[in-house]
């Protein structure tokens, strides 16, 4: 069975976007190999359309996994790095529950993953249009024996949009959890209710407590994962964290938002407030065209570019490859 999605990007706009000079670049991102393999098929699609969430196994390669979690323990201790030195981490023991650092990340991978262009063009596909924005990127460790991290079942959209939700169109918003550790029953995993079991309902309130809604909880399926699977739900998919049973290891995640660009009520981030960041700077110089759009940076061709522009960006971004950029602007002066 295949849901109806929004109107199909043509095919010239997909040859575009699909194009050299915008997926160019990608330094150190081991994305390569595997560019033309995208696993998200149309069971994927199909299964978030209809249930509300889709799971999708081994999305990121072996490569892509390893490089990803070198980039995290920059962030993170292992689980034997804090248990063999727990003084160390004392701050961090204090607020076990909310070990969450936010995008742009120093290093490559993380910010890479951020911006997968398999990732991408699912939401693209998904929204009927390539005006789509990272609007969160998180990652997220959870250590066992450290905190309570069960949480309500609940829905995201109240720090996303300024609205209510709607899940069609450019008005969908979609939301990634990468998993770059195993998540068995013991090691807290994503519950979701079905939407089928909500469709008809009313969203508000978003937190529904166990005490309240108890046949919620019924309804619920826990999501286990292996390290590169990747866990897709909608914003009016309810969730939750459950709790973490096991006493020793350590749970790592990294959590993404994706949003149509046209919608300016909804978006939990406005990139240019980390502009003055030594990562930011370095993801910009650093990233495909299609990667930097995708937090909101002016493509190749738009009004924006001038020739004074082109010298100001390349003076604050001496790293970057701007021949894209200039080239447009040839195109369009020669009418």
């Amino acid at each position: 069975m295949h849901l109806a999605l929004t109107p199909a990007i043509s095919q010239k706009e997909r040859k575009r976007q699909r194009g050299s000079s915008h997926w160019g670049g990608l330094i150190g991102f081991h994305l390569a190999p595997n560019m033309n393999h995208v696993p998200i098929t149309d069971y994927h699609v199909d299964h978030l359309l209809q249930h509300g969430y889709t799971l999708v196994r081994g999305f990121l390669t072996p490569a892509e996994l390893s490089a990803a979690r070198e980039n995290l323990l920059r962030y993170f201790p292992t689980a034997e790095e804090l248990a063999a030195t727990p003084q160390r981490y004392a701050s961090m023991l204090e607020e076990a529950e909310f070990q969450q650092v936010e995008f742009p990340f120093a290093g490559d991978a993380l910010n890479n993953v951020a911006t997968h262009p398999r990732i991408i063009e699912f939401v693209e596909r998904l929204l009927g249009t390539r005006e789509v924005l990272l609007s969160q990127s998180a990652i997220w460790a959870k250590y066992a024996g450290t905190g309570q991290f069960e949480q309500p079942i609940h829905l995201d959209f109240e720090g996303n949009t300024l609205v209510y939700p709607r899940d069609d169109g450019i008005y969908r918003q979609v939301n990634f959890i990468l998993y770059y550790t195993d998540v068995t029953q013991e090691m807290g995993p994503t519950c979701v209710v079905p939407r089928e079991q909500t469709r008809d309902s009313s969203l508000w309130p978003p937190f529904r407590p166990r005490k309240k809604y108890p046949a919620l909880y019924k309804l619920e399926k826990p999501i286990l994962a292996q390290a590169g699977d990747m866990l897709v739900f909608g914003m009016r998919t309810f969730h939750r964290a459950s709790e973490i049973e096991a006493e020793s290891g350590v749970r790592f995640s990294q959590h993404l938002v994706y949003r149509g660009a046209a919608c300016t009520f909804s978006g939990y981030h406005q990139w240019s407030r980390f502009g003055e960041k030594p990562e930011l700077h370095r993801f910009i110089e650093q990233a495909a065209p299609r990667q930097r759009e995708a937090i909101g940076f002016p493509v190749p061709g738009d009004p924006y570019w001038t020739q004074e522009t082109l010298q100001g960006v390349a003076e604050r971004y001496p790293g970057m490859d701007m021949t894209p950029y200039r080239q447009a602007v040839r195109s369009a002066s020669r009418g």
